[in-house]
């Protein structure tokens, strides 16, 4: 694998079970997997960013040992993570949404399990894992990850897309409204901090606590809030058509600079359902009423909201694994490189 710019999408060989597990903002997920892609195991627990590297160890050796158990043996492990994530390295750092330090994570679970492990962002291997599954197959894909935080995985022609650096497809960090909240990136007015999961449900919280009326509670989250649109609350639709505008605005800048034929829409924020979906697929349509060319580019798009529990992110990290970790260490003096 390269540790920057493309990467040829995952064929794992045959005969071995590979552990991946997704760090996101809110929840950690692992599963394990086949070399047919058939889930094995699941299990979601709470992520605990200051303990980051001791708990992806611990769900790796819950791994291990669930499986001795049943008399099988884990091949490899991998792990999603958020921030800028070299592969070739197996290092994570810039994670601002967790606060985690820059890690080595790959030699340390390594180290630990005595498994080969890769990492990847998880966004990316999300979308790597959703390109090569018959319901979402496309050599031109975007995967729109909307949680905690937000970010993309791209993968063109095929081929996913890492970028000089590793921080391709940190959408999330793109300017969306001027003058707008501070980011956890420094930065203000970012698409993270107008339209994630904690910037939506944070409007809500400030809105009522303004003596604004809402059916909502007060620690409602973004997911209950495009629920309660759904119900016709008015403090919760304008909040939640505010949001989808801007992921809308998002969606249209994945299909223009990279011309792909699917975006899927996954992530905490998923979980909202059709509440979510139809808002932003009518934010979606008054662009391409306004626009002929809009029109024409998303015409030939698909959209999709990923199913809850798909566990994309997870399921990528295991495939990647089974695909390239075995390589990391002869990759790094320049023997077997793609």
């Amino acid at each position: 694998m390269n540790g920057a710019g493309t990467g040829a999408l995952p064929s794992p060989p045959a005969g071995r079970l590979a552990a991946g597990i997704d760090v996101g903002g809110t929840k950690t997920a692992l599963v394990v997997c086949d070399d047919a892609d058939r889930l094995l195991l699941r299990e979601v627990v709470p992520t605990r960013p200051a303990d980051l590297a001791a708990q992806v160890i611990g769900l790796a050796g819950l791994a291990v040992d669930r499986l001795r158990s049943d008399g099988r043996q884990l091949a490899v492990v991998g792990v999603a993570v958020p921030g800028r994530v070299s592969p070739l390295e197996g290092t994570l750092a810039l994670a601002v949404n967790l606060g985690a330090p820059s890690l080595p994570l790959a030699d340390l679970v390594q180290q630990a399990t005595g498994l080969p492990c890769a990492v990847e962002h998880d966004a990316r291997a999300a979308a790597a894992w959703l390109a090569t599954q018959p319901e979402y197959h496309a050599r031109f894909l975007a995967y729109l990850s909307v949680g905690t935080g937000i970010s993309a995985g791209v993968v063109l022609d095929g081929r996913l897309l890492r970028g000089v650096g590793g921080l391709a497809g940190e959408v999330g960090h793109t300017l969306a409204e001027l003058g707008g909240p501070r980011c956890a990136c420094g930065l203000e007015g970012c698409l993270e901090a107008v339209a994630a999961g904690p910037a939506i449900a944070r409007r809500a919280q400030e809105a009522m606590r303004a003596g604004r009326q809402s059916s909502l509670a007060v620690d409602a989250t973004a997911a209950e809030v495009f629920r309660a649109a759904g119900g016709g609350d008015v403090l919760a639709a304008e909040i939640a058509d505010s949001a989808a505008g801007h992921l809308a605005r998002a969606v249209r800048a994945l299909v223009l600079a990279f011309g792909v034929e699917r975006v899927v829409i996954g992530g905490g924020l998923a979980a909202a359902g059709p509440a979510l979906f139809d808002r932003l697929l009518a934010q979606l349509a008054l662009e391409r009423s306004a626009s002929p060319l809009i029109e024409d580019a998303l015409s030939a798009t698909l959209i999709d909201l990923l199913p809850p529990a798909t566990e994309a992110g997870a399921r990528g990290a295991a495939q990647i694994a089974l695909s390239g970790a075995m390589g990391r260490a002869t990759q790094r003096e320049g023997v077997g490189s793609t």
